[in-house]
């Protein structure tokens, strides 16, 4: 089953802390808000679909957000 046409689909999520991002349509700008945040906090962060449920390889360890 797919979203529909606007509908938001993947959102940041961190495990240190209980920041949430925003939802975004596209994978990547909920890849890139969860680096921006595992820059800024050195947490461990990862990307979820809309049934809130993590996608596999998308975790970002801080030190990963060092080296790109």
């Amino acid at each position: 089953m797919t979203a529909g046409h606007g509908q938001y689909r993947y959102r940041a999520k961190c495990v240190d802390c209980p920041w949430e991002g925003r939802q975004f349509i596209r994978y990547g700008m909920a890849e890139g808000s969860a680096r921006d945040h595992a820059n800024a906090y050195a947490h461990i962060t990862f990307v979820v679909d809309q049934y809130d449920l993590r996608i596999a390889g998308s975790t970002i360890r801080p030190a990963e957000t060092r080296r790109a």
